[in-house]
């Protein structure tokens, strides 16, 4: 079931786009900055745009395990990898609610709602990546981590909480201030990107530099 709620999903947020179709006004904002919208399109843009982008992520997300070299490591974790995939469908789809609402008058600040789902997703993933095992499209891929299924497991038993603490951060910018939590956003992908391939190569350094 779980695998097939993205599908439920997209169908939904497509079905919302024609439910309120008539009532969204002839431009609709698109795009927020730190200083509030600063992007408007049609509305037969606003109510296909993300319920298109989230269909093409999910059918990609789909489609990678298949050509993966490490295909069968996916069925280790599916029920991991689909929790992921479902995770990011609806973070989209949630978007894609908000910023209709948001053209509808509902009381909705995307300024809160953006970093709020960013925040949750980074959350989500982060709990679940220590479970996942060695693949070429998914997880913390290094040179190191795709060489070893133990600098895998070690880097990811880090990664996981990494990700949980930078969620949470990226959360509190939005409360900080607006204009916080991009600067916020990017600070933790940096930490998470730099610490993560220096802590990749010192574990396989100390396991021997070995390929396993």
């Amino acid at each position: 079931m779980r695998r097939w709620l993205p599908a439920s999903l997209v169908l939904a947020a497509y079905a919302f786009s024609a439910a309120v179709y008539s009532r969204l006004p002839a431009r609709v904002v698109t795009h927020w900055g730190t200083r509030g919208p600063n992007g408007w399109s049609p509305r037969w843009v606003a109510a296909l745009l993300l319920p298109t982008i989230t269909l093409g992520v999910w059918l990609l997300m789909r489609w990678l395990p298949a050509i993966d070299p490490k295909r069968e490591n996916y069925d280790k974790f599916r029920g991991t990898y689909d929790a992921v995939v479902a995770t990011i469908v609806g973070v989209l789809v949630a978007a894609h609610v908000a910023m209709l609402g948001i053209a509808l008058g509902w009381p909705i600040r995307m300024e809160l709602v953006a970093p709020v789902a960013v925040g949750l997703m980074f959350i989500v993933v982060g709990w679940l990546l220590p479970r996942s095992h060695r693949t070429w499209f998914f997880g913390i891929r290094t040179p190191w981590t795709l060489s070893s299924d133990e600098v895998w497991t070690r880097t990811h038993r880090v990664g996981g909480p990494l990700f949980v603490v930078c969620g949470l951060f990226v959360i509190i910018g939005a409360f900080v201030g607006p204009s916080w939590w991009p600067l916020m956003l990017i600070a933790a992908v940096t930490v998470l990107v730099v610490g993560l391939y220096a802590y990749s190569y010192f574990v396989w350094r100390r396991l021997g530099g070995s390929e396993t």
